[in-house]
């Protein structure tokens, strides 16, 4: 792309060797507003960069801001299926909030004591999509991997933690344990 204040020199040079062009000076004095206006502006370059590290930015934040919609969905849903496993006498409707409401109702009414319930609650955490403390930990220790959904969720929060900086394809070469801890040591340091 040529400077157009290169062209519009060029055109204010012709027009001033031209003495007999009708409206001469109205031309040179709209030229020479023009070349003042954009003499402020920025060059076309340095605006095409900037404009393209702002976009940059606003896809950084708008997946920074997806993963934290996927924790929140995350944690929502491993919340639903803890309680749906300790509670499994309440039978399951459309509404899950309520649902959600009448199992701790009753887990308050009796008591909770159901060792069945604590082992499902706990199977339900353990393959949850968004993997929470213990699974984070159980990875570290090399006592499990993480599932393929708990896999993906893991690089997607690690390219926000590092800003970016490396690709999908590098994060995994760092192996499960290095995600796992990278992401514990995140949400130690946020709580």
């Amino acid at each position: 792309m040529s400077d157009p204040r290169a062209q519009l020199q060029d055109l204010r040079a012709r027009i001033e060797a031209a003495p007999a062009l009708p409206e001469r000076a109205d031309w040179l004095a709209r030229l020479d507003a023009a070349l003042q206006a954009l003499g402020t502006a920025a060059p076309p370059a340095a605006q095409l960069e900037r404009l393209r590290q702002d976009v940059e930015d606003a896809e950084h934040a708008r997946d920074a801001a997806n993963l934290q919609r996927m924790k929140v969905a995350g944690q929502l849903n491993t919340l639903h299926k803890s309680l749906a496993a300790a509670a499994p006498q309440v039978d399951a409707t459309k509404d899950a909030q309520s649902d959600a409401l009448r199992r701790i109702e009753w887990l308050a009414s009796h008591g909770g004591a159901d060792p069945g319930a604590a082992v499902a609650a706990k199977a339900a955490e353990m393959e949850a999509p968004m993997p929470g403390r213990a699974v984070l930990e159980a990875v570290i220790a090399g006592e499990r991997k993480f599932t393929k959904q708990q896999l993906e969720f893991a690089i997607a929060e690690a390219m926000v933690l590092t800003g970016w900086q490396q690709t999908p394809l590098e994060l995994t070469a760092q192996g499960e344990a290095w995600l796992a801890e990278l992401i514990l040591k995140n949400q130690s340091a946020s709580a």
